[in-house]
């Protein structure tokens, strides 16, 4: 969509850009990637005040609002860094664009149009044995210099543009968890992750899928006695530390879950607890029990066992 724009934004620019920066933006252009070169160009683009984005950029914390998410009893609260409004909307741009240009891996479900956690569950129907591990502080652990590095295997060159566009998306130096662009930059960064461990399923003839930092393998017969060995050293290699607590393998005949739904069976199914959860809540509705106060959230819950059942 940016390749009919570019001449509008170089006029808009003026004296403001030189001819270096205005091929950039051409060539930006053609490779449909939001053409950020610096500030003014983000400005013009966003609608917002040059000032406002360098404030961005140099007290970055005015920007967000940090609060904890308690994760369990004995696990340490998970702090998120939500970006205000006006930052939010930037991220928020910036992802829209990059979900549509990044060619996001064939096993990776999370943060995808048209993909789901459910969509990757999916894959593992049938399995005999799963076994999943989780990546310890995902978002955390993403330095700048990684983002920046997939903002030039993106398309980005090495400049003030591409700089700028690491500090808006970063705080304390590091991925912000809590911003809408994350996720794409994660994707974009375990892409060469994603082609190792399915090179491993394939080897070892078994089924892979990634969602967020979830990757689930799955088989039939008994897991491989090395799977455990391969994949902890694939993650480390990449750079990442494994969740040692979340480590899960299931064998049949104990039941088989892949993001809180079975997968033993003809299909993806959701837990007996939960069907019967639904099945109360259906009763309620056809007897108009539910409150005005939790009526969003018990439809919410109908609509997505609705979506499981389809799938």
């Amino acid at each position: 969509m940016f390749a009919q724009t570019p001449d509008i934004l170089i006029k808009a620019l003026g004296d403001f850009s030189d001819d270096e920066e205005r091929q950039l933006i051409l060539e930006y252009c053609a490779q449909d990637l939001p053409p950020v070169t610096s500030v003014i160009s983000l400005a013009v683009m966003t609608g917002f005040n040059p000032g406002f984005i360098w404030s961005i950029v140099s007290r970055p914390h005015k920007h967000y609002r940090s609060f904890p998410i308690l994760k369990g009893k004995n696990a340490p609260p998970r702090i998120i860094n939500a970006p205000k409004v006006g930052l939010k909307a930037i991220q928020s741009w910036l992802s829209i664009h990059w979900v549509r240009k990044f060619d996001h891996h064939p096993n990776s479900f999370g943060f995808i149009p048209g993909r789901s956690h459910a969509h990757a569950a999916r894959c593992h129907v049938g399995a005999e044995w799963v076994f999943s591990v989780d990546i310890k502080d995902f978002f955390p652990s993403i330095q700048e210099d990684r983002v920046l590095k997939a903002l030039q295997c993106l398309g980005y060159k090495a400049g003030d543009g591409t700089t700028l566009l690491t500090r808006m998306l970063c705080l304390d130096g590091a991925l912000s968890q809590g911003s809408p662009a994350s996720p794409v930059i994660s994707n974009m960064i375990l892409r060469g992750l994603d082609e190792r461990l399915l090179a491993l399923s394939l080897e070892l003839g078994i089924v892979f899928t990634r969602y967020a930092d979830d990757i689930v393998f799955s088989g039939k017969g008994q897991p491989p006695k090395a799977l455990l060995e391969k994949v902890v050293n694939e993650v480390n290699g990449d750079g990442w530390t494994i969740a040692e607590d979340k480590l899960y393998t299931s064998i049949l005949p104990a039941r088989l879950k892949v993001h809180g739904l079975l997968v033993h069976g003809a299909s993806v199914r959701l837990t007996k607890g939960y069907r019967n959860r639904i099945r109360a809540y259906r009763h309620l509705l056809a007897e108009g029990k539910i409150s005005k106060d939790d009526l969003s959230s018990v439809l919410g819950h109908v609509s997505y066992a609705d979506f499981v059942e389809k799938l």
